[in-house]
């Protein structure tokens, strides 16, 4: 053999001997590191957290319809309608050929199911609560066919 090959063979010995050594001795020399922590400093003083108030959670006073989107097109003729309204409303969901009506429970959310007729559908959904009414109204198209 050449001087070249021998020399090489040597690094490649010496390198697997690093890596090996590394692999096997490195985690214990990590886990022997002591842990630093770090805390951020605190930019207020004692007198302005006292005058932090938490920010309440909002409450739903308004009728919104989550799905369908508007002017999609639909391939099944049931469709679900849901969205959120004022907890403890009545809402009734009105679609060309039939209405549901469903109760909001407390975490404002409602859905029912309707039939579309082929074509143009304009859903209209109210929402009563206290003897005052919010309505609101999306166009849905629906066709059989598959595409």
């Amino acid at each position: 053999m050449n001087k070249d090959a021998i020399l090489a063979t040597i690094i490649g010995f010496v390198i697997g001997l690093l890596i090996t050594g590394i692999l096997l001795v490195g985690p214990r020399l990590v886990g022997m590191i002591p842990k630093i922590s770090f805390t951020m400093p605190k930019f207020y003083t004692a007198q302005s957290k006292s005058k932090l108030t938490p920010t309440p959670t909002p409450t739903i006073n308004t009728l919104t319809i989550e799905s369908p989107l508007a002017d999609s097109i639909e391939q099944d003729s049931d469709l679900l309608v849901s969205g959120k309204a004022p907890a403890g409303s009545t809402v009734v969901i009105q679609g060309n050929a039939t209405e549901s009506i469903s109760s909001v429970k407390s975490d404002s959310k409602y859905a029912g199911k309707i039939t579309l007729v082929e074509g143009v559908n304009e859903i209209t959904v109210t929402s009563f609560l206290s003897g005052k009414q919010t309505t609101q109204t999306v166009t849905v198209y629906y066709t059989p066919e598959t595409f």
